[in-house]
């Protein structure tokens, strides 16, 4: 079968397709544009129209190439997807979206969810994601983000991922008793996935959960 996957840069097209491997006869079509990322930043960082005609064209590619799922990677060119959705025949799966709702489905009422990475850009829209999916589920949950700034200045200093994931892995273990799940909503922190399944606090990465949602189809 195949996924369709539209992203506005090609760095996390081999991860995604590692990811893939765990399911049988699964296929990703990567559609990377980077022009709707050039749009977004001349507008000043804002979803126009334009970017709603370009992504609505890129997913009726990807139906038009036989895929049975979509999904978009990226959360900041995600308003206004609705708009997008009008011009689309299939449903539309947005990263952050889905690690939204399957945080929110562990989290108990009352409860507080995590939305952390090493940087600040995904954190809002996720935010945004997770109270939408909270009040879809009818729960009151918090929801608190964090750029976990030992972790940024390591790698801003050093260049070392492998240093920074050190510095963002322990303070994920050090406070993970304050919330009922994390979601990371920054792409490559995927990496992280496989050191972090021990944690008893739930750990929603941004491509395994994704993946596993278009795979469903």
């Amino acid at each position: 079968m195949k996924i369709g996957i539209v992203q506005t840069a090609p760095n996390n097209c081999a991860a995604l397709d590692k990811v893939a491997k765990k399911y049988p006869g699964l296929e990703i079509v990567h559609y990377v544009d980077g022009c709707v990322w050039e749009h977004f930043e001349a507008a000043e960082n804002t979803v126009n129209e334009k970017i709603h005609e370009i992504l609505a064209a890129d997913f009726n590619k990807l139906i038009e190439a036989g895929c049975k799922s979509i999904g978009l990677l990226c959360n900041q060119i995600k308003g206004g997807m609705e708009k997008v959705q009008e011009k689309v025949a299939l449903p539309i799966a947005v990263y952050d979206d889905v690690l939204a709702r399957r945080a929110v489905a562990v989290t108990a009422d009352g409860g507080t969810i995590c939305a952390a990475a090493m940087n600040t850009a995904a954190l809002g829209p996720t935010k945004l994601a997770v109270e939408a999916a909270a009040q879809q589920a009818g729960k009151h949950i918090e929801v608190e983000i964090v750029c976990v700034d030992a972790a940024k200045n390591c790698l801003a200093e050093t260049g070392s991922t492998d240093l920074a994931d050190q510095y963002f892995e322990r303070w994920l273990r050090a406070n993970q008793q304050k919330y009922s799940a994390f979601v990371l909503p920054q792409v490559p922190l995927t990496r992280l996935k496989p050191r972090l399944r021990d944690m008893g606090t739930p750990v929603f990465d941004s491509m395994e959960p994704f993946v596993d949602e278009l795979a469903k189809v």
